[in-house]
């Protein structure tokens, strides 16, 4: 997937794994160790609803730079020490 400032230069690619179980279960069979980061697990591959989710949740996003709108997206989800606010 690719985002960026409309009409602007800046554009990025944005990627990470999806994975189903069966292929998650293979993976540690040869891996018994995996960083889960930038994977999204789902339980069938559906590459359009797989699409519709991401862009979804891109869109509602907010920050008052595109280098800090880059690094929410990169994040995808949110985690407590990163997202805490005093």
């Amino acid at each position: 997937m690719y985002v960026g400032p409309q009409g602007e230069s800046g554009e990025e690619r944005f990627q990470l794994t999806i994975c189903t179980p069966a292929a998650l279960a293979e993976q540690l069979h040869h891996h018994p160790f995996l960083i889960g980061r930038h994977w999204l697990f789902v339980h069938e591959l559906r590459p359009a609803e797989v699409t519709r989710w991401l862009s979804d949740r891109i869109a509602v996003l907010e920050a008052p730079t595109w280098g800090e709108l880059a690094v929410k997206i990169g994040r995808i989800g949110e985690w407590e020490f990163e997202d805490y606010e005093d």
